[in-house]
């Protein structure tokens, strides 16, 4: 039931990038990255006093967990469905006006820690310890950040079925904002970055005696993408990373296949 609520926008998003064959887990682990990426942003935001960007991100986190994914989890764990529904009513009214910072990262703090358990009582820690998988989820997670990015400058992000990159770069000049159109996207795939490499560094030591050379690129092409999107440089230049560099280099150390 999960990979048909999950899949059904996923899919319909990431058919401009490189889409991966994947499974349920998958796309239930990158749900709670993205959950977690847009609870910090809130958080961020509110302690900084910029309120409109604050309901922005956790408008999304409402967006994101369904009424469907959480009749699943509750099939699980009816307490964890209740709990994550409850943080999620109360980003609303988070607020450094009748909250101290301590109490707002403490919610924060205890928000992902059930998300943590929702992913114990989901995934099997076999599944969990599987490096293809934790591929898969950066993947899924980089693709996202190229869809956000794009979304930032208003464009369309990279379509690989249709057009190579020469002719891709050509479209995107042409039609790409110069600035940033939509910040809202460029925070979700700046931070993004963050469990984007928090999980490389978790899975690289299995490839590196192996293929030392594609997890040095890997390693170095990721950390290009944090610096361009850091520098706010248009969008073609990062889809030459994921889709030149990052995904491919993926696709190449885990075996991963391409729906």
């Amino acid at each position: 039931l999960l990979l048909l609520i999950i899949a059904m926008p996923i899919i319909n998003s990431e058919i401009y990038g490189h889409t991966f064959t994947t499974d349920e887990s998958v796309l239930f682990l990158t749900l709670v990255d993205k959950l977690k990426t847009h609870a910090k942003l809130t958080e961020q935001f509110i302690l900084g006093n910029n309120h409109e960007s604050a309901i922005q991100h956790s408008n999304l986190l409402k967006q994101l967990y369904t009424k469907e994914i959480n009749d699943e989890i509750e099939e699980k764990n009816e307490r964890i469905a209740n709990e994550i529904s409850s943080f999620i009513n109360i980003f609303s009214s988070l607020s450094s006006n009748n909250m101290t910072q301590s109490q707002i990262n403490n919610t924060i703090q205890d928000f992902e820690a059930v998300l943590d358990e929702s992913i114990s009582v989901r995934i099997s820690e076999d599944v969990l310890n599987n490096s293809t998988i934790q591929a898969l989820r950066i993947a899924t997670l980089v693709n996202d950040i190229d869809i956000n990015y794009a979304d930032s400058f208003s464009t369309q992000p990279y379509n690989m079925s249709t057009m190579g990159m020469d002719q891709h770069d050509q479209n995107s000049s042409a039609n790409e904002s110069k600035d940033i159109q939509n910040y809202t996207a460029y925070q979700t795939a700046q931070e993004l970055l963050v469990p984007v490499s928090q999980l490389f560094e978790e899975i690289r030591s299995e490839k590196e005696i192996s293929n030392q050379d594609k997890v040095t690129q890997l390693k170095e092409g990721i950390d290009n993408l944090t610096t361009i999107i850091e520098m706010k440089k248009p969008y073609n230049e990062v889809a030459k990373v994921i889709h030149g560099i990052i995904q491919p280099t993926l696709q190449e150390l885990y075996n991963l296949k391409i729906d």
